[in-house]
């Protein structure tokens, strides 16, 4: 980048085909997928603690952060081309995918489309199979998005998705987390949450051909610990691990212990899968 000072870390901001996109260190390729109306930066524990040995790539997914906001409707095979478009992009042959909440239904999708180009998966505090009481509350949620009372929506979130503990020890984080739900382009987190709401699963068992880890929070209300067992159920090579005491947004309330549990699952090389 010019003007960038003399020994600075190389890193690579770009957008390509509307995508905004970070690269940070070398090695085998981890691409970590955020959750519906937040972006990038929710994974920067995990690029700080990865980027030593992986080449860490972080994005933002369609009408979020710095990504382009296409006028169309958004369906979730948008969000999978979006991907396949950035690895082409990077000549990415065979990459590690790690996606939390929405990022985790874009990451399963991408595994099922296109096997040959993911080496191991995590889906991490996503959703599978919603009870009907747990549908119901998610489109109520989204019923609130599409109505613009996006202030106590966010509040809710903070609720769900951390511990009092937390909230009150780290107020910096959370208002970090509360600023970014802020920021939002209505329309686009409208088209996206609309997605999240609306994703369905059939019973049997998904055609995931790699290497997959399921995780979740032991007191995620929204992908809870019954979802995580019955989505690696319903892969051939899932493994379940559910994290004590933490709520939806473990990546950064449990950074520690994600990414412990992360570097063991992702130690194998790419080039040695069993």
């Amino acid at each position: 980048m010019s003007g960038a000072a003399a020994g600075a870390p190389r890193l690579r901001d770009h957008v390509h085909g509307g995508t905004w996109f970070r690269c940070d260190g070398q090695g085998d390729a981890v691409v970590l997928i955020h959750g519906v109306g937040l972006d990038h930066n929710m994974w920067e524990r995990q690029v700080a603690g990865f980027k030593d040995r992986f080449q860490v790539i972080t994005y933002d997914m369609l009408g979020h952060g710095q990504s382009a906001h296409p006028p169309d409707e958004r369906y979730l095979g948008d969000f999978v081309r979006q991907l396949h478009q950035l690895l082409m992009n990077l000549d990415l042959k065979q990459v590690a995918i790690v996606g939390f909440s929405m990022g985790g239904l874009v990451a399963r999708e991408f595994a099922i489309q296109y096997p040959e180009l993911i080496s191991r998966l995590v889906l991490m505090n996503t959703v599978f199979r919603r009870s009907p009481e747990q549908q119901a509350a998610v489109m109520a949620r989204y019923e609130d998005v599409k109505t613009g009372a996006l202030e106590d929506g966010i509040d809710a979130a903070i609720r769900r998705w951390f511990s009092r503990d937390f909230v009150r020890g780290h107020p910096d984080v959370v208002n970090q987390v509360r600023t970014r739900l802020r920021k939002n382009d209505p329309i686009g987190y409208r088209k996206a949450y609309k997605v999240f709401a609306t994703a369905t699963d059939l019973d049997g068992t998904l055609p995931i051909a790699c290497p997959t880890l399921v995780l979740t929070g032991q007191r995620d209300s929204g992908s809870t610990p019954e979802m995580a067992c019955a989505l690696a159920d319903a892969i051939k090579l899932g493994e379940v691990e559910i994290l004590p005491d933490l709520r939806h947004m473990a990546p950064v309330e449990g950074s520690g212990l994600v990414n412990e549990v992360l570097a063991k699952f992702l130690a194998v090389p790419q080039n040695d899968q069993t």
